[in-house]
C-alpha cells in the first residue's frame, strides 16, 4: 500500500462547547476595552457565574429618555497574565457610551474577494471568497435554499465549499455582532437577504448596515467610512463608527515591532464605537474620541515613523499570541498512552507559531448632552506591559486620570483616579482610589498577592488562561492519555491544571466606601460536578458528563461588611452546592480543552496519518465569556438566615443538536475513509440550536429564616418562554428570525439555523408564608399579537383567584394603525391600555386609556417631533371616549409647555436652566396669557444660575421668582416655582402658599434635609442613610 502524507496545518486549542481555533483560522485579538464591553453586554452578572456585581457610579445625567451613566465595573473572574490592563487598571473597565463588537467567523463580512482567482485567500488556504455581506449583496439566496445543502445554493469548487456562483462565491457563515449602549443589549447577524437578524432586550430593534461598504484594501491601514445605525422601538437612533477615531482595528503583523516587512493584511474593524444618539424627542447625545496625529494611511505598516507612533501610544497596543505544539505526518506503532513516548514518528515537526497584532484603539474622551459635557482624561502609566521579551518598540499603557463633568464651561464635578503599580518583573497598574474633588467622597481599594506577578507572555497558565504559577513551562500543550482508535483522551495532573493557591492573585480584597464603611472579599476556586465534553460515545457532539474537578479562575466565597467605625455589620458566605448540607458542586464546566487530534485517511492504494498537538496562550472564552455556571447557590447571612438561588443552566436548557447534526454533507472526497470519522466531522464542532440566552436566569429564589431550613418564608419562581424557534405562535416574525448558515467542519458542510429570538419572562409566582399559610400572587406575561413581538397582556392573579388583566396595544395593531409611528419605528410604545377584572368567571372592564400620537407632520403642538398630543379614557358603559388631557404646546427640545385637562383648565410650564428644568408651573393660564418679558426674566436668571457653582447664593434668583409669582398679571393663577443645582437636584420649591421648601444635600449629593423657607428654617423632613454595600 502506498503511503502519502497529509498536511492540514496547525490546529489551535479546541473547547467542547465552542471551537477556539481551526487550521485556517487565527485567534481574533481585541483590546481589553472591547472584551470587557462584550462580556458586560452578554453575561448575567450574578451568582450564576460566581462573580461579584461591583459597579462604581462616576457620573449620572438624567434625561427625558433615561440616564447617561459613566461607571467603572470590576471583573472578579481571575488573573489572566496575557490580558493587559483595562482603562481603569487591572480588571477595572469603563462602561460609558456604547460599542458594537464582533466575532469574525472566517472571512470578515465586508471583504470583497476574487472568487475566480488562482491565488489563495488572505484568511487561509483555498479560494479568495467574498465575505458573507458582500456575497448576499451579489447573489442572495433564501434561508430555505441555504439550509438545504442540495439546493444548488452551495457547491464545492477547487476543494472549497462556497455559496453562490463561481464568479460571486462567498463563505457561508457570517460574523456575529454584539452591541451594548445605554439600556440596550443584544447581538445581530446579517441575514440571508442582507437584512440583519437581531436578538435583544428590545424586540423592535432594527439594524441598518447600508453604510457598511464592501472593500478589499489589503495592506491598507484605514478602512473606508463604515457606519452602522441601530434604531430602537421608541424611535431613537444610535450611530456607530463613521470615522477612524471610532473604530478599533486589529492588524496582524509578521514581526513583534518596527519592521521593513510592512503590512499586507485586511483592516477589518473589530469594534464600532457609538458616535451619536438621536432621541425621538429631538435631544441628542454626542460622543467624541481621541484623535491621532500619525498618518492614518501608513502607521500600521510600522516600517518608519517610530517617534510618531510613540506620540500616539495611548491609541496603540502591541499584542501577541502563541500557538505551540507539534505535528507528525505519519505515526508508527505509537501506544495509546502517548505522553512522552511517541518516538516512532516519521516526518514529525515541532511547531511554535507566534502572531503579533497591532491594535488601533478607540478611546472615548467626551460626551455632550445639551449644555452638559463629560470629559475623560487619560495619563501615561510610565511603562509598557511587554507583549514579548525583546522587541524594538513598546507602547506605554494609558489609564484614566480623571473624569470631569461640566455645565457649559462650569466644572460641576471632578473624579480623580489614582493607581499603584505592582509586579516584578512586570508592573501593572492597580486602581487605588477614586476621589471627588472638593468633596470627602472617596473610594479606595486593596488587592491580594500583587507583589510578584508574571510576565505578560508567561506559559504558566491553566487550561483556561489563568495564572497557575508554572512559569518554567516550555510548552502549552499537555497530554496524559489518548486512544488513537476512538479519539478519546484524558487530562489529569498536567502542568496546565489550575493552581488553587493562585485563585485570588491580583483580585480585589477590600473596598472602602465614601461612608467610610468597607467590604472585604474572599475568593475560592471554581469547581464543577459536570462538564460538557465531546467524546466517541456522543459521536463528538456536546454531551453533559459526570466529571468533577477544579477550573481556572475565581468565585466569591465570603463577603464581610463593616460600618464606618470598623464594626462587623454583616458576614455573607456563598455555597455553590445543590443542597445546603452537601459538598457536591452545582457547577457545570462549559469549556473542556482538547489539545490533540489523530486521524487516519485511507483510500484504495494509500494510507495517510496525521497527529496534531497544539495550544495557545489566549483563551477567548475567559476574556469575553464565562467557564462555569452554577445551577444553585446559597447566600448565607450569618445569624440572619439564608437565600437559595436557583438558575437555569446547561442541564435545564441544553443546546439541541438535532436536526442540524443530520443535515451535513461530505464535499471533499467521499472515497476516503477517515478514522475516527466523527472526530473529524467535529474538527470545527458541529453546531446545535444555541440555548445560551436561556441560561443563567433566575429560576427560583427561596428566603429562609435563621435556624429554619425546613420551609421558606418566601419564594419567587420564574418561568420563561423557551421555544427559540417560535417565540410567538401567532406571528411569523419570530419563527423566521434565523439565519441559515453553511458551516464547515473537517471535510463536511453543515446546514444550520441560527435563531435570534429573545426569551422573555412568561410567569412569576411570589409566595409569602404567614403562619404556615401561603399567600400567592401570580403574574403572567403574554406576547401573542399577530402583528408584533411586544407584550400584549399581563395577568395578576391573587390567592383567591381574582384576575386583574392589563391589555396593551401598539402602533402596529390594526385598531391603532399609526403609520407615522410605524415609519419612525416607534412600535414599542404602548398606546392603549385596558384593565379588566375577572371573578368567578365573570369579567368586567375597570378602565381603558389611550395615548394619542399624531398621524402626520408637522403638528401645531410639536412641529416635526412625534410626541403625544392627548390622553383619552373611555366610558365603561357605552365605550365613549373622553379627552382627559391635551398637550397643547411643546418646545423645540420636546419639553411640554402647556397642557389642558378635561375640565378646561390649562397649565403652563416655564423651562429654564437652558431648557433642562421646569422653573415655574402656572395653573389656570395659557402660555399666551403670560407676558413674554416676565418669562424671559426668570429664564435668563435661571440660565445664569446654571453657570454658578453648586450651593451658590441664589437669593437674587429666588427674589426674582417671588416677583414673578406676585406680579399683578398672575393674580388669578396658581403659581409654583423651582430652583436647582444642575445634576444634583432641586434646591427649592415655592408653592402658591408662598411657604418655601428648601432642599439640602450632603457631600455625596444625597438629599439630607428639607427645611422651611431657608437653609436654617424648621426641619420638615430629615433623611438618614444607614450603611449598606
Amino acid at each position: 500500500m502506498m503511503k502519502t502524507y497529509l498536511i492540514l496545518g496547525l490546529l489551535s486549542t479546541f473547547t467542547l462547547s465552542k471551537a477556539q481555533g481551526y487550521p485556517q483560522d487565527n485567534i481574533q485579538i481585541k483590546s481589553p476595552q472591547s472584551n470587557a464591553f462584550e462580556k458586560y453586554g452578554k453575561i448575567p452578572v450574578n451568582l450564576y457565574t460566581g462573580a461579584i456585581d461591583l459597579k462604581i457610579p462616576i457620573v449620572d445625567i438624567r434625561t427625558s429618555n433615561g440616564k447617561i451613566d459613566v461607571l467603572l465595573s470590576y471583573d472578579s473572574s481571575g488573573f489572566q497574565p496575557h490580558k493587559k490592563s483595562d482603562l481603569a487598571g487591572v480588571n477595572w473597565s469603563l462602561i460609558a457610551g456604547g460599542k458594537i463588537t464582533r466575532k469574525i467567523n472566517g472571512i470578515p463580512d465586508e471583504y470583497s474577494g476574487q472568487p475566480t482567482s488562482s491565488g489563495s485567500s488572505p484568511f487561509g488556504s483555498g479560494l479568495e471568497l467574498h465575505g458573507f455581506l458582500t456575497g448576499v449583496r451579489l447573489a442572495p439566496y433564501t434561508s430555505g435554499e441555504v439550509y438545504d445543502l442540495y439546493s444548488g445554493a452551495g457547491s464545492a469548487s477547487a476543494n472549497n465549499w462556497k455559496l453562490g456562483p463561481n464568479a460571486n462565491g462567498y463563505e457561508g457563515e457570517p460574523d456575529e455582532f454584539y452591541f451594548s449602549m445605554l439600556e440596550l443589549r443584544g447581538k445581530f447577524m446579517i441575514g440571508n437577504n442582507g437584512v440583519p437578524k437581531v436578538e435583544s432586550n428590545d424586540p423592535n430593534i432594527t439594524v441598518d448596515i447600508s453604510g457598511l461598504p464592501s472593500y478589499k484594501a489589503l495592506g491598507q491601514c484605514r478602512p473606508p467610512v463604515s457606519t452602522i445605525i441601530i434604531k430602537d422601538g421608541k424611535g431613537n437612533k444610535y450611530y456607530f463608527g463613521g470615522d477612524m477615531s471610532r473604530y478599533e482595528i486589529s492588524y496582524e503583523k509578521v514581526a513583534s515591532g518596527m519592521s521593513t516587512l510592512g503590512y499586507s493584511g485586511f483592516s477589518s474593524i473589530n469594534t464600532f464605537n457609538l458616535a451619536k444618539v438621536e432621541f425621538a424627542d429631538g435631544n441628542i447625545i454626542e460622543y467624541k474620541y481621541a484623535q491621532s496625529t500619525f498618518s492614518e494611511t501608513i502607521f500600521c505598516k510600522m516600517h518608519a515613523g517610530q517617534a510618531s507612533l510613540l506620540e500616539n501610544a495611548k491609541l496603540l497596543s502591541l499584542e501577541n499570541y502563541l500557538v505551540d505544539g507539534s505535528r507528525a505526518d505519519s505515526w508508527v506503532n505509537c501506544p495509546s498512552n502517548m505522553w512522552g513516548s511517541c518516538t516512532n514518528m516519521i516526518g514529525g515537526t515541532s511547531t511554535n507559531h507566534e502572531t503579533y497584532t497591532l491594535i488601533k484603539k478607540s478611546l472615548l474622551e467626551e460626551i455632550q448632552y445639551n449644555d452638559y459635557k463629560i470629559k475623560i482624561n487619560y495619563t501615561d502609566v510610565g511603562y509598557p506591559i511587554k507583549h514579548v521579551s525583546n522587541a524594538n518598540i513598546y507602547f506605554n499603557e494609558y489609564v484614566i486620570d480623571n473624569i470631569e463633568l461640566y455645565n457649559k464651561d462650569l466644572l460641576i464635578q471632578k473624579n480623580i483616579l489614582t493607581y499603584e503599580h505592582y509586579g516584578i518583573p512586570q508592573q501593572r497598574p492597580f486602581l487605588k482610589q477614586i476621589k471627588e474633588l472638593n468633596s470627602d467622597k472617596t473610594y479606595s481599594f486593596d488587592y491580594y498577592k500583587i507583589a510578584n506577578l508574571p510576565n505578560y507572555y508567561t506559559k504558566g497558565l491553566d487550561h483556561w488562561g489563568y495564572w497557575n504559577g508554572n512559569d518554567s513551562n516550555i510548552s502549552l500543550a499537555p497530554l496524559d492519555t489518548y486512544n488513537h482508535v476512538t479519539g478519546d483522551y484524558t487530562l489529569n495532573n498536567t502542568f496546565r491544571d489550575a493552581n488553587t493557591s493562585k485563585t485570588d492573585v491580583a483580585l480585589l480584597s477590600k473596598i472602602v466606601f465614601p461612608t467610610k464603611g468597607y467590604t472585604v472579599f474572599e475568593y475560592e476556586p471554581q469547581s464543577y460536578d459536570k462538564r460538557i465534553e465531546r467524546n466517541s460515545g456522543s459521536s463528538f457532539l456536546p454531551t453533559l458528563t459526570n466529571n468533577a474537578g477544579i477550573a481556572g479562575g475565581a468565585r466569591i466565597y465570603k463577603k464581610y461588611d463593616y460600618t464606618e467605625t470598623g464594626a462587623l455589620q454583616e458576614e455573607t458566605e456563598y455555597k455553590y452546592v445543590n443542597e445546603l448540607n452537601e459538598t457536591t458542586s452545582s457547577g457545570i464546566l462549559m469549556n473542556w480543552p482538547r489539545y490533540l487530534y489523530y486521524f487516519e485517511f485511507s483510500s484504495p492504494g494509500s494510507l495517510s496519518k496525521l497527529m496534531i498537538k497544539s495550544s495557545s496562550n489566549v483563551q477567548s472564552n475567559s476574556l469575553d465569556n464565562y467557564n462555569v455556571g452554577y445551577s444553585t447557590v446559597f447566600e448565607i447571612l450569618k445569624n440572619k438566615g439564608y437565600i437559595k438561588h436557583e438558575y437555569t443552566n446547561y442541564a435545564t436548557n441544553t443546546d439541541v443538536i438535532q436536526p442540524d447534526a443530520g443535515n451535513i454533507r461530505n464535499y471533499f472526497n467521499s472515497n476516503t475513509v477517515i478514522q475516527p470519522e466523527n472526530l473529524y466531522k467535529n474538527f470545527k464542532n458541529l453546531y446545535g440550536v444555541d440555548y445560551s440566552i436561556l441560561r443563567g436566569l433566575p429560576k427560583k429564589i427561596s428566603y429562609f429564616a435563621y435556624n429554619n431550613s425546613s420551609s421558606p418564608l418566601k419564594t419567587e419562581e420564574f418561568e420563561y418562554y423557551n421555544d427559540l424557534s417560535e417565540f410567538n405562535p401567532n406571528t411569523t416574525l419570530d419563527n423566521n428570525n434565523y439565519v441559515s448558515i453553511q458551516h464547515l467542519s473537517g471535510e463536511w458542510v453543515q446546514g444550520y439555523k441560527k435563531y435570534f429570538n429573545s426569551s422573555n419572562l412568561k410567569k412569576k409566582i411570589v409566595t409569602d408564608i404567614f403562619n404556615n399559610t401561603p399567600v400567592t400572587t401570580t403574574t403572567e406575561y403574554y406576547y401573542d399579537s399577530n402583528n408584533h413581538l411586544n407584550r400584549t397582556k399581563e395577568n395578576n392573579i391573587s390567592t383567591d383567584n381574582i384576575f386583574i388583566s392589563n391589555t396593551y396595544k401598539y402602533a402596529g395593531d390594526p385598531s391603532v394603525n399609526n403609520g407615522l409611528m410605524i415609519s419612525r419605528n416607534m412600535i414599542g410604545i404602548p398606546l392603549e391600555t385596558t384593565v379588566t377584572q375577572t371573578v368567578g368567571g365573570v369579567t368586567k372592564t375597570l378602565g381603558k386609556t389611550e395615548t394619542v400620537y399624531p398621524t402626520s407632520l408637522p403638528t401645531p403642538q410639536a412641529g416635526n417631533l412625534v410626541l403625544p398630543i392627548s390622553v383619552r379614557s373611555y366610558d365603561l358603559q357605552n365605550n365613549t371616549p373622553t379627552t382627559d388631557v391635551t398637550y397643547d404646546k411643546y418646545d423645540i427640545k420636546g419639553n411640554i409647555q402647556q397642557y389642558t385637562t378635561k375640565d378646561g383648565i390649562s397649565t403652563t410650564i416655564i423651562w429654564g436652566y437652558n431648557q433642562t428644568q421646569p422653573i415655574a408651573k402656572i395653573t389656570g393660564a395659557k402660555l399666551s396669557d403670560i407676558q413674554q418679558s416676565l418669562i424671559d426674566g426668570i429664564v435668563n436668571a435661571s440660565n445664569t444660575d446654571a453657570l454658578a457653582a453648586p450651593g451658590n447664593d441664589e437669593s437674587a434668583f429666588l427674589s426674582l421668582l417671588d416677583t414673578f409669582r406676585k406680579d399683578p398679571s398672575m393674580a388669578g393663577y396658581q403659581v409654583t416655582t423651582y430652583t436647582y443645582d444642575p445634576l444634583i437636584g432641586v434646591r427649592s420649591i415655592t408653592p402658591p402658599s408662598g411657604i418655601r421648601e428648601v432642599y439640602l444635600y450632603d457631600s455625596a449629593n444625597r438629599l439630607k434635609e428639607i427645611r422651611e423657607n431657608n437653609q436654617t428654617g424648621n426641619i420638615l423632613k430629615e433623611f438618614k442613610y444607614n450603611y449598606k454595600n
